[in-house]
């Protein structure tokens, strides 16, 4: 009988510890500009304002980058919107890009990735832009650049 309490107990507890945070809600977000070697086109160092929407079903979660920024992203990537996962409190987005670029030889799209975690009401990590390109010889700074923005972003408490 004790054997059984204890497996069930282990299962309630990891039931409870183990499950995906509740990430949704509408944030706003203190965005600073890391080194851009992929040549993007932002200043280091430079810090923005974003407000973000987040929906989530199950562990399936979306981020759409809003107003003004949220062109911005779209003009890199082609869109706004990330799609991707939460586990435990781990986020995982990506986008492939489709704003087709080219610069001499060079054709390349930018993917983006946010990779973020939450905490309470604050969800915090970084976008990563990162060039696919045609491997032409042109390319060669874009082959393995990355370029970064972290972010710092909160939410009011969700409505239970």
């Amino acid at each position: 009988m004790e054997r059984r309490f204890s497996i069930a107990w282990m299962a309630l507890v990891c039931a409870a510890a183990c499950s995906d945070a509740n990430v949704a809600g509408n944030y706003t977000a203190a965005i600073t500009n890391g080194a851009d070697p992929c040549g993007i086109g932002w200043t280091a160092n430079e810090m923005n304002n974003a407000t973000m929407t987040v929906t989530q079903s199950g562990s399936d979660v979306t981020l759409i980058v809003n107003g003004l920024p949220g062109l911005y992203v779209a003009t890199i990537l082609g869109t706004n919107t990330f799609a991707g996962d939460v586990d435990g409190s781990d986020v995982d987005l990506a986008v492939s890009g489709t704003a087709q670029k080219t610069s001499g030889g060079c054709a390349y799209t930018y993917n983006g990735k946010v990779i973020a975690a939450q905490d309470g009401d604050t969800l915090a990590g970084r976008v990563e832009y990162r060039a696919a390109t045609n491997g032409h010889a042109d390319c060669a700074t874009r082959q393995t650049c990355v370029s970064k923005q972290e972010f710092n972003a909160t939410r009011p408490p969700p409505v239970e």
